[in-house]
């Protein structure tokens, strides 16, 4: 859909109003994008809430660019009334049909205390989407989830093994929750060129690049990655390079990290890069050595690019990642085991090959951006039915 046809609106679409806290752009808000772009505007009128002091890079230009309406709140926190009283004032101006929380963490949009506020200002309904349900338990915000979730008609999961958590930890009825995978816009990831990276740092095209893409933070499993590669040069027959891809907290200590293994010469910090889906396009092989994970988006950019992936067997990667067949998964916070896994990859090419091209081939079926919108549609449309609100809700 092309910007000047994304603004013009059905006057009798249904209105979604997305609400989003995070402080910065990842994967929750990569998915509210693509979610927003693949909507049929000709049911589903979107408009996204995000803080006013968060930087999401230009999220909300590619949103105000497909004609997407941009709201800023000051709501920050949980105890920041009038923050609440900014986000009233915002539901009874735009009078949204359901209002759709986006929890990059379970805990976040105010332990979804967003979802009372947005019925006191007249919005029927509420759903949310859960990307780390498996976060762990905060206490002081535990009680306002569970009486916030009486508000929320429809929780819908990025992964299976959310289920658990959200059921048992967090008493979310199963009846009200919906299993939607992530997908990709696999047009918009097929639209590459050639990022340069190999020649920017100097490596051969015979080399075998194995990259490593997320923020720079702990749980991200970067110093496990860093110790593998370095037994992985001890032992391997051919040349290889690692690539890290991404900006946080932890890049000096990873730094000095590399230096300690003597991997100077082979491991490149690349920072933060707009380009992701062209730097798949030059690597050999994406490595996910995460302690925590929903559902990656790199996960799926890799395997729409027909790159294997190795990755930690947490949570939902094995519902992305089939072992031995699109990719192969090991234990987390382990590197020689990881080194194994990557000096297997290493070795046959053609392994690399096929393992990547069952990869495209899964996302193809599985994993787009349109299935998964299809499916967020289905729900919004299951509650908008004359008769079907309620459930057992708080009234």
């Amino acid at each position: 859909m092309d910007g000047h046809a994304s603004r013009v609106m059905n006057r009798h679409a249904s209105r979604i109003m997305y609400f989003s806290d995070a402080p910065y752009f990842g994967g929750a808000e990569k998915y509210l994008e693509l979610l927003i772009a693949a909507l049929d505007r000709d049911r589903f009128n979107p408009c996204v809430v995000v803080r006013a002091d968060a930087d999401l890079g230009g999220f909300k230009e590619r949103l105000q660019a497909i004609g997407v309406r941009v709201f800023e709140t000051v709501l920050g926190s949980p105890y920041h009334f009038r923050g609440y009283w900014d986000l009233l004032r915002i539901v009874n101006r735009w009078k949204p049909d359901i209002l759709h929380i986006n929890l990059a963490g379970t805990y976040d949009a105010q332990a979804s205390l967003v979802a009372p506020v947005a019925r006191a200002a007249g919005c029927r309904l509420a759903v949310s989407t859960e990307h780390l349900a498996m976060v762990e338990k905060l206490w002081k915000r535990h009680l306002a989830k569970r009486i916030s979730t009486l508000f929320i008609h429809r929780v819908i999961s990025i992964t299976r093994s959310n289920v658990r958590f959200l059921t048992e930890v967090h008493r979310v009825s199963p009846s009200r929750i919906e299993v939607i995978h992530n997908g990709v816009d696999l047009a918009e990831l097929d639209d590459t060129r050639p990022s340069g990276v190999r020649s920017s740092v100097g490596l051969a095209d015979s080399a075998f690049l194995f990259a490593v893409v997320g923020s720079l933070i702990e749980r991200k499993g970067h110093r496990t990655l860093l110790d593998a590669f370095a037994s992985l040069g001890a032992t391997s027959g051919g040349p290889s390079a690692l690539l890290v891809v991404g900006a946080g907290p932890e890049e000096r200590r990873l730094r000095r990290r590399t230096r300690q293994l003597g991997l100077e010469g082979s491991v490149s910090f690349l920072g933060h890069r707009e380009d992701v889906r062209n730097v798949m396009r030059d690597i050999d092989c994406l490595v996910v050595p995460s302690l925590m994970e929903g559902m990656p988006f790199v996960i799926l950019e890799a395997m729409a690019a027909s790159k294997p992936v190795i990755a930690s067997r947490i949570y939902g990667i094995p519902e992305v990642v089939v072992e031995e067949e699109t990719g192969l998964l090991v234990s987390p916070s382990q590197p020689l085991e990881l080194c194994a896994a990557m000096r297997k990859i290493m070795d046959s090419r053609e392994l690399a090959r096929s393992m990547g091209e069952a990869g495209r081939d899964r996302v193809e079926k599985h994993f787009t951006s349109a299935a998964m919108a299809d499916r967020v549609e289905s729900v919004y449309e299951s509650l908008l039915r004359p008769g079907a609100a309620g459930g057992g809700l708080a009234p």
